[in-house]
């Protein structure tokens, strides 16, 4: 395998796993020893390639993982240390020593412009780690649930999904924990007692409560977060960006784009615009207009009522 990696991608989890991956492939046996953590913000070029041109101690190899590296990506650095780029250039030009370097950024993209980026990319791998979609998250707890050898019914990862999200990091904290609650067999119940609803799907509850005017059900849901501690303002934020969401939707479905073609265009997750798609038809597009216009008026009023927000968001509800 190549000495020199970049990892990069949105979801903080997934990047960490694959750095683990690489880490694990090139050392085999892992310690404290022959993995060493750097974080680019406090540490200087200098440092970085001293600690890779050192030999390893107790170990035949050793790893460098350079968290933060936002020296490929065209982000603005929080760097308490100044940083010699052009002897980093240098270095991963003429890369003489066995140590693996893996840098790690939380950024949707690098910056394909910049020389180092270049450099990088000639003479080492590039992995970009994306957001799961609804089918690999299915396929992913499927996997785990049958690697601790526990049965299930197809409702199982159906509900799991509803009540996370299509969020990697959610999905797999949920399921540790459901995992560890059941002995043999995942019931629906089970789902229920051990996995809360995201906010996301509350959210889209809650909307969905309001566009069938179901407002004794969304004052009760909302009651419910904010027990929770959920924020009013945060709330109806929230539930406007669903109703244009909604709102967009169906004038991209009105001109013949599917769900995925609309979740690209409008670059939000596929599993959102899927729901969405799903409900649209039933709306008339004035009818969700003026549910946007009613949360731009609510939001005037947060900002200008000497009232309490958790009361006015409750009349709000009333009378969306």
């Amino acid at each position: 395998m190549k000495l020199i990696n970049i990892v990069y991608g949105t979801n903080r989890v997934r990047i960490e796993e694959q750095v683990n991956t690489l880490v694990t492939d090139y050392l085999g046996e892992v310690d404290d020893f022959n993995r060493i953590v750097l974080d680019y913000n406090d540490t200087t070029v200098e440092s970085i390639i001293e600690e890779a041109q050192t030999l390893p101690f107790l170990s035949e190899k050793k790893a460098i993982i350079i968290q933060n590296a936002t020296l490929f990506t065209a982000l603005r650095a929080k760097n308490t240390v100044d940083h010699n780029i052009d002897l980093m250039i240098k270095y991963l030009e003429n890369k003489e020593d066995d140590t693996l370097l893996v840098f790690s950024v939380q950024s949707e993209n690098l910056d394909n412009r910049k020389k180092i980026t270049k450099i990088a990319k000639a003479n080492g791998d590039i992995f970009e780690v994306g957001e799961m979609n609804e089918a690999e998250l299915r396929d992913y707890i499927q996997s785990e649930i049958q690697n601790e050898n526990v049965t299930f019914n197809p409702p199982v990862i159906n509900m799991i999904i509803e009540r996370t999200g299509v969020h990697y990091d959610t999905v797999k904290q949920e399921l540790e924990k459901l995992l560890l609650y059941v002995d043999d067999e995942i019931t629906t119940e089970h789902v229920e007692d051990v996995i809360s609803k995201s906010l996301d799907q509350n959210v889209f509850l809650l909307t969905d409560y309001l566009l069938k005017n179901q407002k004794q059900d969304a004052v009760m849901l909302f009651r419910d977060l904010m027990l929770q501690k959920e924020e009013p303002i945060k709330l109806l934020g929230l539930v406007a960006g669903q109703f244009r969401l909604f709102y967009q939707t169906k004038i991209l479905k009105q001109e013949g784009l599917n769900s995925d073609a609309i979740a690209k265009r409008l670059k939000v997750h596929p599993y959102r615009v899927k729901l969405a798609y799903r409900t649209v038809d039933r709306y008339p597009l004035n009818y969700l207009l003026n549910k946007m216009i009613l949360c731009r008026d609510m939001d005037y009023q947060f900002k200008s009522s000497y009232l309490e927000r958790e009361a006015l968001f409750e009349v709000f509800l009333t009378k969306i």
